[in-house]
């Protein structure tokens, strides 16, 4: 029969194609998905990798808050070894007025705490403390581990943090004191302590600045679950951890940000972007699929431009690479420096109070006894140690990069032959010396001490690598270096060096230790023969004179040390001061320290040089005592609390606009001193100083104010 023409036409069926021009939409649907996965991996990509940045910048700042915390409690706790010292070798009836002393020099302190026999008999500040009295801590099962961990170690020892008697908490530093016993040998004396605050610790370092900086923090001890101080928010499982030191005793910080490391807040204008491109790339996918066929030719075409700038993009991303490890070696040196920085502090720090300590020292000497009698030769032999003790603080300065004492010129010339001539009455005979000498002047300007100490240093290393012989060579040239020069050796400006270079034929250095040769306390020597200072003492040293070093070794084959100095003009006189009998005089000289025994041996050594000396502490007892009468000199620290060395002689020209002044320093010559004297004072005092030195400054400061 034949069909209707008037009914409708029949659905399509399973196996039907779709017709021209009703094409299933497939093809855009599968385009926007491709889009949405590859922009969502990327997407993912650049999150881990901010995530990954935002954690290396916590855990830098975490460690620099550790070691904040280290630096601050070992300075605290180095108390316990003054108070030690003082323990073993002198009698303790003065130990309130010993301890007020320690409590004004160090910062933090809660008490001072001495335990004859290790039971706990003086404590100063008392109020708070009376409990406390009597504890045996051999025999108390809370300190009993404790202390005997410190007996045995003969070191100090940090226990804590725990509640202190007094309130809050605190960490308790503890050495163990050993005397001289009647027979011969030593015997146990007893403890002493020194408690530390805990929240003052943390208020006055980099922690509590983590907070302001959106991060959580917490300190715990090492292992312990809970911590003992924090931020107050809680902690993500994956937070940074550093580790803190104390001597016998570890902590952990650990720190995160406060809205956790991924901000998803951040995504939500890409991944907007990203769902958008999706939606444009699946209609545009429909309606190519839709026109004829040269727009598929054009398609083909575009996709063969994407592929290329994928291959480009691929090519950018290997760059990025390379200069990201570059964004690391960058950064790894930086990390070095800040080490060297950290390490040149603490050394820098404990020469300036250990010069002060001497200065008082050696002014008691001088005025000990007559000369001629045993009482004087007693101090002779006090001054001695005295000035060695200065020698040893002037290397850790050097070390510390904390400036030169003296900036006067220095012949290289000599200065190698004087170490030369020193070696060659101790040096393996199997070992020959060459000396290459070839500057013009070899003038350069600094210490002549620290440079010594440079060039002596290098010659030992070089020696203890030749234990078999071998030649040992000693080389000065002058060198230009261009600016070409200079950017290889960071630090150097351009013009003219003297190179002073030290060879050896030895063992070399091996590959895997060669970035470590200048760290401190780095040796690759046997126990007991290096302390690991030689080459961090050199580095240290050249730096602070404008300096460079470097070496060039191959293993088996030796090494050659090279300095480069900025070469300066020959003298034209000698600079030295004759040497004679101490100078004396007349008139009213201020001496301003807020270090008593500074002040004190300073004041009675000027009257025995015909001066009236009037101490003071500070700038406010300056000025009373300019307000008793006009002043004819002022030895001022430089460093003293509330007015320091400029401010205070400020003060004083306000009265006497013509007063000459003497600068006092346990620092060298680094830029607060010189920034000082350009500032008005017309002389320096090095700590610590003989009467002859002080004699000779005092008297040329009053003649240049009559002149």
């Amino acid at each position: 029969m034949a069909p209707d023409a008037s009914a409708p036409p029949a659905a399509p069926g399973p196996g039907d194609a779709p017709r021209p021009g009703r094409r299933a939409p497939w093809g855009g649907v599968a385009a926007a998905a491709a889009v949405l996965l590859l922009g969502g991996a990327v997407l993912q990509q650049h999150e881990v990798a901010e995530g990954r940045g935002r954690r290396r910048a916590v855990l830098e700042r975490a460690d620099l808050a550790a070691r904040a915390i280290e630096d601050d409690l070992s300075r605290s706790l180095a108390a316990a070894h003054a108070l030690a010292a003082l323990v073993r070798h002198a009698d303790v009836d003065r130990f309130e007025q010993i301890a007020d002393e320690l409590l004004s020099h160090y910062g933090g302190i809660s008490s001072l705490q001495l335990a004859p026999g290790g039971v706990l008999t003086r404590i100063h500040p008392l109020a708070g403390n009376e409990a406390a009295l009597g504890l045996d801590l051999l025999a108390d099962p809370e300190h009993r581990d404790s202390a005997e961990r410190t007996l045995e170690s003969r070191q100090l020892t940090a226990e804590g943090p725990f509640e202190l008697r007094q309130g809050g908490q605190g960490v308790v530093g503890r050495i163990a004191v050993f005397r001289t016993a009647p027979g011969g040998g030593e015997a146990f004396w007893g403890f002493v302590a020194v408690a530390v605050r805990l929240p003052e610790v943390v208020s006055r370092t980099r922690v509590a600045a983590l907070s302001a900086g959106g991060l959580d923090w917490a300190l715990r001890r090492d292992g312990a679950a809970r911590p003992f101080a924090s931020s107050g928010g809680a902690l993500p499982r994956d937070a940074v951890a550093v580790k803190v030191r104390l001597p016998g005793e570890a902590w952990e910080l650990d720190v995160a940000p406060r809205e956790g490391w991924v901000r998803w807040g951040g995504l939500v204008m890409p991944a907007a972007l990203l769902l958008l491109v999706a939606a444009a790339s699946g209609l545009l996918a429909h309606r190519l699929l839709r026109l004829p066929e040269e727009l598929r030719r054009a398609v083909d075409e575009r996709t063969a431009a994407l592929a290329l700038a994928n291959r480009r993009l691929a090519a950018e991303l290997v760059e990025r690479q390379r200069a990201e490890e570059a964004r690391q070696a960058a950064e790894a040196q930086a990390r070095h420096g800040q080490k060297m920085e950290a390490v040149g502090l603490l050394a820098g720090g404990i020469a300036h109070d250990f010069n002060n300590l001497l200065t008082g020292i050696l002014g008691y000497a001088e005025l000990l006894g007559e000369a001629g009698t045993a009482a004087d030769e007693a101090a002779a032999g006090i001054r001695q140690a005295a000035r060695r003790g200065a020698a040893l603080t002037r290397q850790l300065l050097g070390f510390a990069r904390r400036g030169k004492y003296q900036q006067v010129p220095v012949n290289v010339h000599a200065l190698v032959r004087e170490v030369s001539a020193l070696l060659e009455r101790t040096l393996d005979k199997r070992i020959a010396i060459r000396h290459r000498l070839a500057a013009g002047s070899a003038v350069v300007r600094g210490d002549p001490d620290q440079l010594q100490q440079v060039v002596l240093n290098l010659a030992v290393n070089a020696r203890d690598a030749m234990p078999s012989g071998g030649t040992l060579t000693f080389e000065v040239a002058e060198v230009e270096l261009d600016a070409e020069g200079t950017r290889a050796r960071p630090g150097l400006a351009p013009g003219p060096h003297v190179a002073v270079t030290v060879a050896d034929t030895g063992v070399g250095i091996p590959a895997v230790v060669r970035d470590r040769v200048f760290d401190p306390f780095f040796t690759t020597k046997p126990a007991g023969q290096g302390t690991g200072m030689g080459l961090a003492m050199v580095y240290g040293i050249v730096q602070n004179h404008g300096g460079w070093v470097g070496f060039e070794s191959e293993e088996g084959k030796g090494a050659r040390f090279t300095v480069l100095l900025p070469e300066a003009p020959a003298p034209e006189r000698d600079e030295a001061v004759p040497a004679g009998a101490p100078e004396h005089g007349a008139g009213r000289v201020l001496v301003a320290d807020d270090e008593r025994g500074v002040r004190e041996t300073t004041a009675r050594l000027l009257r025995r040089l015909g001066y009236d000396a009037l101490p003071a502490a500070s700038m406010e007892e300056a000025l009373e005592v300019q307000g008793r009468g006009a002043l004819d000199l002022a030895l001022v620290d430089l460093a003293m609390p509330a007015g320091d060395g400029p401010e205070t002689l400020r003060a004083l020209r306000r009265a006497q606009p013509e007063l000459p002044a003497v600068l006092m320093t346990g620092y060298g010559l680094d830029a607060r001193v010189r920034e000082a004297l350009e500032g008005g004072f017309r002389g320096i005092l090095h700590k610590p100083f003989s009467l002859e030195e002080l004699a000779a400054e005092v008297a040329r400061a009053v003649r240049r104010r009559g002149a």
